[in-house]
């Protein structure tokens, strides 16, 4: 008997076990969706307040009047109603904002110090220059300096040059000094050797040279061109033995112990722009090195086609490690221009021409507020308008808050009727296959305006003009006088009795 008793009774253990092992495998979806009612429905009661509707997590817009799951099989969002009566606050559970990540912080006051980062292009300083040419035309007979790059030391000979205009100017002065000493007995004060001396300056023959020729009566036929600055010929126009005019560019020489870097600014930021601003320049061609420079011009014109302003930057280049050409990555430190409230980056919504911040008011409120930004500089916008410092704000999630509070604005004004009461909607027409939908409002408002019945249209031309006035969308909307629907609040379109008449038989009223 005990033996039976013992066989019968782990009988009924393994039956109870394989039974409640089946109906966790195969209810156990059912029993998941019932624990998440009944959590939604436990928040529900806890949180002590009335849900005005469910939406879908993922899609504000996504409504519905009961719990369930949304078109991407989501649990739905119980939506309350708030207590302050404020419009556009949002009232989120501790649970929600938890899974929505929010995140809020205090916004403080401060001062930005806006940095503009740009580029430009090293070039040598043009008022380090110097361009070898003559007056006098002729042909190179010696190139001192013969390849672009070479150095120059200033002193240094650059070109020698056979010019038979200069010889012919030496022989008119030894020959005004031949014949001012045959009949003035060599006084050298005649005109005719001043203007001698006068065409050979102007050849910019020295007055050593000039010296020379008149003690030795020898003449020179060449003349030599020496650098008058220490630097690197950057042109070389010129070779040996060709023929040249006057004017024309022999040689280039620039001092490139000092660059400039004419960087460009765009025209928002012209404004910004001050002598002397410090400025950070690096250069790919040599990677971490910084060389530290300043704006020493602000050039008086913008570019019509880039729509920026150039400034100019003088950096040291003694040591020659820089060259002209040379593309720079420039970052330009602006001067700050204030103490303003300042948020992050990341907590500003935009969306075209405004800006909003979404405040946490308490107590698990939110509300959008539109400001207007200023200056920008290490992730911070400075606020210029629509903020107060010490004001907490969201700074994470706050999209899906923005999002609610602009349907529930949108919801507010769909049911606000002209006479400043609110009514209550019916929602019924929500279900789980709708997308996006919206409460249908039953309009109660009561005025003249609305014709009811058979709308005898030529007695309410009261003035006898011949033209009504009719709303275009609800067309038993119908007035003697310009005004508004007292139901969408469109402006009443002017029409004549005939297309009044025709507009209600279209759209099925009765009239006469």
């Amino acid at each position: 008997m005990t033996k039976k008793f013992i066989t019968y009774t782990v009988l009924i253990i393994i039956g109870a076990l394989i039974g409640s092992g089946g109906f966790y495998l195969f209810a156990g979806g059912n029993a998941t969706t019932a624990t998440n009612s009944a959590t939604a429905s436990t928040e529900s009661k806890s949180n002590g307040k009335k849900i005005l509707y469910w939406r879908a997590p993922m899609n504000p817009k996504e409504i519905y009047n009961h719990p369930g799951k949304s078109n991407m099989g989501m649990d739905l969002v119980p939506v309350y109603a708030d207590d302050s009566g404020e419009s556009g606050v949002v009232s989120i559970s501790p649970v929600m904002q938890q899974n929505m990540n929010v995140k809020i912080e205090t916004v403080k006051k401060g001062t930005l110090k806006p940095e503009v980062f740009t580029n430009g292009i090293l070039q040598a300083d043009e008022q380090r220059e110097y361009v070898a040419t003559t007056k006098i035309s002729g042909w190179i007979d010696k190139l001192y300096i013969n390849y672009t790059g070479q150095k120059v030391r200033k002193g240094d000979k650059l070109i020698r040059i056979y010019s038979p205009e200069l010889v012919a100017a030496q022989e008119e002065f030894l020959t005004a000094l031949s014949y001012d000493g045959a009949v003035n007995n060599s006084s050298n004060n005649s005109t005719l050797i001043k203007n001698a001396i006068r065409k050979l300056q102007l050849f910019d023959v020295t007055d050593a040279e000039i010296n020379r020729l008149k003690e030795t009566k020898k003449i020179n036929k060449y003349v030599t061109l020496y650098s008058p600055i220490s630097g690197t010929v950057i042109f070389k126009g010129v070779d040996e033995g060709a023929k040249i005019n006057r004017g024309t560019p022999l040689l280039k020489v620039a001092d490139l112990s000092n660059l400039w870097i004419l960087a460009d600014i765009y025209e928002y930021e012209a404004s910004k722009m001050k002598l002397g601003l410090p400025a950070e320049v690096t250069f790919d061609y040599l990677p971490g090195k910084v060389f530290e420079g300043k704006v020493s011009f602000i050039y008086p014109t913008v570019d019509t086609k880039t729509r920026t302003l150039k400034v100019r930057l003088n950096i040291p280049n003694r040591s020659g490690e820089l060259k002209p050409g040379m593309f720079a990555n420039v970052e330009i430190k602006t001067k700050s221009d204030g103490v303003f409230p300042l948020v992050p980056e990341q907590a500003i919504l935009r969306s075209g021409r405004e800006n909003t911040v979404v405040i946490a008011l308490g107590n698990g409120k939110f509300k959008p507020a539109e400001i207007e930004l200023g200056e920008y500089a290490d992730g911070y916008y400075q606020v210029l308008k629509g903020l107060t410092a010490n004001t907490k704000i969201v700074t994470s999630g706050q999209f899906l808050i923005d999002s609610e509070s602009n349907l529930r604005s949108s919801l507010e004004m769909f049911n606000q009727a002209d006479n400043g009461k609110t009514e209550k909607k019916d929602m019924k027409n929500m279900n789980m296959s709708e997308k996006n939908a919206t409460p249908k409002a039953e309009k109660k408002v009561k005025s003249e305006l609305i014709r009811e019945g058979v709308i005898d249209v030529e007695a309410i031309d009261v003035n006898k003009d011949g033209r009504l006035f009719q709303d275009v969308m609800d067309w038993n909307v119908i007035s003697d006088k310009p005004g508004k629907c007292p139901l969408c609040g469109m402006t009443l379109r002017e029409m004549t009795i005939e297309q009044v008449k025709k507009n209600l038989k279209e759209n099925g009223f009765k009239y006469k």
